[in-house]
């Protein structure tokens, strides 16, 4: 190849034959023969000059354009999936646990091991997806970011937490056949217990799928719009955001469907938790097992229902800890629900100092009164000495309501100013510095333009006193 080939900067390659020799800066960027070659997308074109120039498809905005937009249907099309094996793997766990809670199957049964079978296809699709979710949201990241190389999108060690965390959690369910191991219950009494009860119950954290599915598939979150206000402000479209969007927006529903969730779904926990380790007609009983979740939910605890197992404890606490938290939601909201707003407290506050003001004028009548009345006695002479006590003590009375009335009112102006407020008086500030400004420099100028019209009068006026001196 004659000539060579040039990179712009700050990335410079140099070709001699078929060996790429590339900047150090950046290691594994434009390797032909490496293993990351997939990741480079290079358009070589020649010029008049005989120089070849090395340009990247991610320089191109329209290329990066259109690959984000395959991602995020890509991205979409993986949490479907995601989503439905998820709930299709805890539906199955749900009729296995179901039927052998009544006595249809037992642990060693076929249907019970064709169900788990199914359970477990299910997870392996699930692991799959989200392997897949998290190589298109480093591809999203290389996209957006115009890197070349997948490292360079990937944080250590948190990126591959993340991914260990979430496969942790979605490769938990209760394998085919009965495995059992020996435990002792808070009796003391040694037993033999399955590991299914347990399994199935962690199994429900694939709910946090739910929050996936949501991003993806709201109008609002994913439109052009808040996705380029979210990248120019630095602000992350996840499942966080929609829950305060969401809590901004319909906090009663949010709240309400938060509550139930936990209702129903530390009930079966319970159920299955005391079914399985600890049978009983009383604790068995799902709608008992919905009432011991109520109040511990809402921290009463009466006493009359109580877990017979460690496994029921535990669930126990965490209703607890859950009801503790959604108890602090539930004030936040109320509190915000019952502020005033802005033009609530503004005519609060007038019909206050309204108020307030008539009060201040009544009592300072009555001083008035009271002090003339005092004057007469004194003017007249008249020794009533019960008289004048009362006259003084009321006195006092109109003094100290008039005060009160006064603070009262420089206490509502204090507690009026709010952020907005302020806000609005810096800017009531910044227009008249400006405007200030403004007349300074138009003053500036006119003075410029007088002064120059006295010099030219001075020139003038000396050579009107040059020509008459000469005459």
């Amino acid at each position: 190849m004659n000539g060579h080939i040039t990179k712009p900067p700050p990335n410079e390659n140099r070709m001699s034959g078929n060996t790429v020799v590339e900047d150090p800066g950046i290691p594994l960027v434009n390797r032909r023969n490496g293993k990351y070659h997939k990741y480079v997308e290079e358009d070589i074109q020649s010029t008049s000059t005989g120089t070849t120039v090395m340009s990247s498809k991610f320089d191109n905005i329209s290329y990066r354009l259109s690959r984000r937009k395959v991602l995020l249907r890509y991205r979409t099309i993986i949490v479907n999936f995601e989503f439905s094996c998820a709930l299709l793997g805890i539906i199955f766990m749900l009729v296995e646990t179901e039927l052998f809670f009544q006595g249809v199957i037992t642990k060693s049964s076929v249907v019970s091991i064709v169900l788990k079978s199914c359970i477990s296809v299910t997870t392996l699709f699930l692991l799959i997806g989200v392997i897949a979710y998290h190589i298109t949201g480093i591809q999203l990241c290389m996209t957006d970011n115009s890197l070349e190389d997948w490292r360079l999108a990937v944080t250590f060690p948190w990126t591959y937490l993340k991914i260990l965390l979430e496969i942790g959690v979605c490769i938990i369910h209760p394998i085919p056949g009965n495995i059992s191991v020996s435990a002792i219950d808070p009796n003391g009494k040694s037993m033999d217990v399955s590991i299914d009860a347990i399994l199935s119950i962690l199994m429900l954290m694939r709910v946090y799928l739910l929050s996936k599915f949501m991003v993806v598939h709201s109008k609002l979150l994913t439109s052009t719009a808040t996705q380029s206000l979210g990248a120019l402000n630095k602000v992350k479209i996840n499942s966080t955001f929609v829950f305060k969007a969401l809590m901004s927006s319909m906090p009663g529903t949010v709240l309400v469907v938060i509550m139930l969730a936990i209702l129903v779904v530390n009930s079966w926990a319970m159920r299955t938790c005391e079914a399985y380790y600890h049978p009983d007609a009383k604790n068995s009983n799902f709608f008992n097992d919905m009432w011991m979740i109520a109040i511990t939910f809402l921290t009463v605890g009466y006493g009359d229902l109580y877990p017979n197992t460690y496994c029921g404890r535990f669930v126990s606490v965490a209703t607890g800890l859950m009801g503790v938290g959604t108890t602090a939601l539930l004030v936040a909201v109320l509190a915000q629900k019952l502020e005033q707003s802005r033009a609530e407290k503004y005519v609060h506050n007038f019909v206050t100092r309204a108020q307030l003001d008539k009060e201040r004028k009544i009592a300072a009548a009555d001083t008035i009164k009271y002090v003339l009345q005092l004057w007469r006695m004194k003017k007249n002479n008249e020794n009533n000495s019960r008289k004048r006590i009362r006259l003084h003590g009321k006195l006092l009375q109109a003094i100290a309501a008039m005060r009160e009335a006064k603070n009262e009112k420089a206490s509502i102006g204090e507690t009026a100013i709010g952020f907005i407020e302020i806000a609005k008086s810096v800017n009531d500030i910044v227009d008249l510095s400006e405007s200030l400004q403004e007349t300074q420099s138009e003053l500036q100028i006119k003075m410029s333009d007088m002064d120059s019209t006295m010099k030219e009068m001075q020139t003038k006026m000396d050579a009107i006193y040059s020509a008459v001196v000469k005459r």
